[in-house]
C-alpha cells in the first residue's frame, strides 16, 4: 500500500504494538468526537445542539410559572412544583434487582445469562445514582 492508512479520519493505523502499546496508542492518538469521524456532515453536529438546548430550555419555561408577577408566591409555587415532580420520580423508581436471588434462580450459567446479570448489577449502580441525586435535590429544597 502507498501512504498512510487511517482507521478513521485523523487516526492512522498503529504500527506492530503489544497490547498495552495499544491501549496508550488509542489513548493518546485518538482524535475527539466529531460527526466527520463517523462520516456525517458538520452540521449534524450542531443539529443534535440545537435539538438539546432547545429540549433544556423547554424544560426550564415548564417548570416557570405562569404568572411571574406574584413576587414571592411564585417562586413557592414553583419549589412545590419542582417537589410534585421530584415526589412522582422518587415514587416510579422501581427497586434495585437482587442479585443474590437472581443468582440463585439461574443453574446455568451462559454466556446470556452473564450478560444480564452484569446489566442488572450497571442497572442498580445506576438506580442508585439516580435515587441519591433525587434524594439530595429533595434535601436542598427543604
Amino acid at each position: 500500500f502507498d501512504g498512510e492508512l487511517f482507521l478513521c479520519p485523523g487516526f492512522p493505523v498503529p504500527p506492530d504494538l503489544d497490547y498495552i502499546g495499544y491501549h496508550s496508542y488509542v489513548d493518546e492518538r485518538l482524535p475527539s468526537e466529531s460527526p466527520g469521524l463517523y462520516s456525517m456532515h458538520p452540521n449534524a453536529e450542531v443539529e443534535f445542539m440545537t435539538a438539546t438546548s432547545d429540549a433544556l430550555f423547554k424544560t426550564l419555561l415548564e417548570l416557570q410559572p405562569r404568572d411571574s408577577s406574584a413576587g414571592e408566591g411564585a417562586s413557592q409555587c414553583t419549589e412545590e412544583k419542582v417537589k410534585s415532580v421530584l415526589d412522582d420520580l422518587l415514587e416510579k423508581l422501581p427497586e434495585e434487582y437482587n442479585l443474590a436471588e437472581l443468582m440463585s434462580k439461574t443453574a446455568e450459567r451462559s454466556p446470556y445469562t452473564l450478560v444480564c446479570l452484569q446489566e442488572c448489577e450497571r442497572m442498580n449502580l445506576l438506580l442508585a445514582e439516580i435515587h441519591r441525586s433525587l434524594t439530595e435535590l429533595d434535601q436542598g429544597l427543604k
